[in-house]
């Protein structure tokens, strides 16, 4: 009878029914202690499987309790599109010392073949809106894929709020802050509100990351390598009879003129020998 009378008590549910069937003692009988303990633990439960907000939060505070600040040089892989710069960026996925951008990095402004301007009399606030990558927002919502064909999705985590305060709280910490301060607080906060990240343990030596166009303006890579002056800059060369079909394919309003294709093509070619010339063996 009390088997029965619990059951139809606490719930007719398979984890009430369970909780009694714990409790049930061979003989038939069950203590009032026993009964109340079980009670309290299907409360608790019901009210944590309910509270979702308040997970969240603890998921945020310990993310943030857990980061750490970050001083470690870029490799920047940059060249014209369609050269092989995406696929050596990730061919650096995994490397237990390197963080790796997992996408193309975005921080230009107002264009992402633009190198940031920040100006240190601004807010925290503003460089971080400046720096933000809105790519992150979408893979967060739809699922991570390298290209927007691809068919394939992977689940990738990622919470603004988390970047936002890592950002702040790095900066807040230091007395006079500079450029080199700013990116260094981006890029760790950056991979730190990144949750599911398969390689955000062990000590990191570098961080790699592509941006088509980016090394082609002599200005970009004036202000890279100021920020930057243990900075790596790699440019990939193609064959531009391979190159052309594959850039005209993927972008032919821009690549469809042979004459103009070619002539960016060049553009690219040169830089590379301007920035080696430049920046010595900085420059790969």
């Amino acid at each position: 009878m009390i088997y029965e009378a619990l059951l139809k008590k606490i719930t007719r549910k398979a984890l009430g029914r369970n909780a009694v069937d714990a409790m049930y003692i061979k003989d038939g009988k069950i203590t009032w202690n026993q009964f109340r303990k079980q009670r309290r633990r299907l409360n608790k439960l019901r009210r944590e499987f309910a509270w979702r907000p308040k997970h969240l939060s603890i998921l945020h505070q310990s993310c943030v309790a857990h980061a750490q600040a970050q001083h470690l040089p870029l490799a920047l892989i940059s060249q014209i599109q369609r050269s092989g710069g995406s696929l050596l960026s990730q061919l650096f996925d995994g490397h237990p010392e390197i963080h790796a951008h997992p996408h193309e990095l975005k921080i230009g402004f107002p264009s992402k073949y633009l190198w940031p301007k920040i100006y240190l009399d601004e807010d925290p606030t503003r460089w971080l809106e400046t720096l933000f990558e809105p790519s992150v927002l979408n893979h967060f919502r739809n699922g991570y894929k390298k290209q927007r064909n691809m068919e394939e999705t992977f689940l990738f985590l990622f919470l603004p709020s988390v970047q936002k305060e890592l950002f702040v709280k790095q900066l807040h910490a230091i007395e006079s802050v500079t450029q080199r301060d700013i990116l260094d607080a981006y890029m760790a906060s950056y991979f730190g509100a990144w949750l599911n990240n398969q390689n955000n343990s062990g000590s990191k030596k570098l961080i790699t990351a592509f941006t088509a166009r980016l090394s082609m303006d002599k200005g970009n890579m004036k202000s890279f390598f100021e920020i930057y002056p243990d900075g790596r800059l790699i440019s990939i060369i193609r064959d531009p009879k391979n190159w052309y079909p594959s850039a005209a394919n993927h972008k032919p309003l821009i690549y469809g003129d042979i004459k103009k294709a070619l002539l960016l093509w060049k553009q690219s070619a040169a830089a590379m020998l301007h920035n080696r010339e430049r920046y010595g063996d900085r420059v790969c």
